[in-house]
């Protein structure tokens, strides 16, 4: 039995706006790092089929978290799908999970929905259930101040 992690969250912003700012390599810094105590070590990406996006992250005082996205189908900007492997160096092991976001146009807004699949314990789902949130608050500001951008760029 595997266990599976649900996440929503809404943005005022159009599919597009939030589907770029996941992406953009420029974005991954406030993205990976936007918590306190946090620093993103290594980024590079390659962002079509079979492409892959790595992040090396590290907490102060712990030993650095490698994540590798190997991107399965890239349908910008409705949906996201990747084979997920997160190297916890805390824990000393890998997570191997699968994961679908989409990005649902809602009236303007934007439903993004993460589904991760394969977790092999409730513990690791949990885990990951722990800084989802935070890293989801990290791209609601770069949403935000992309979006303010934007709006005032086709005011002028």
């Amino acid at each position: 039995m595997t266990h599976e992690l649900r996440i929503e969250r809404l943005f005022d912003a159009p599919p597009e706006v939030v589907f770029d700012a996941f992406v953009d390599p420029d974005a991954q810094q406030e993205l990976y790092a936007g918590d306190p105590g946090w620093t993103l070590d290594e980024f590079e990406t390659d962002l079509r089929v079979g492409g892959t996006q790595v992040a090396v992250m590290r907490q102060e005082g712990h030993e650095p978290d490698r994540e590798t996205r190997l991107f399965t189908e890239v349908d910008r900007p409705h949906r996201l799908c990747f084979r997920h492997s997160m190297a916890v160096g805390d824990w000393g092991r890998t997570i191997e999970t699968e994961m679908t976001i989409t990005f649902e146009d809602q009236d303007g807004k934007t439903l993004l929905t993460m589904v991760q699949t394969g977790f092999e314990t409730e513990k690791d789902r949990d885990d990951f259930l722990g800084g989802w949130p935070s890293y989801l608050d990290s791209l609601q500001r770069v949403v935000s101040a992309r979006h303010a951008e934007n709006e005032r760029g086709a005011a002028q």
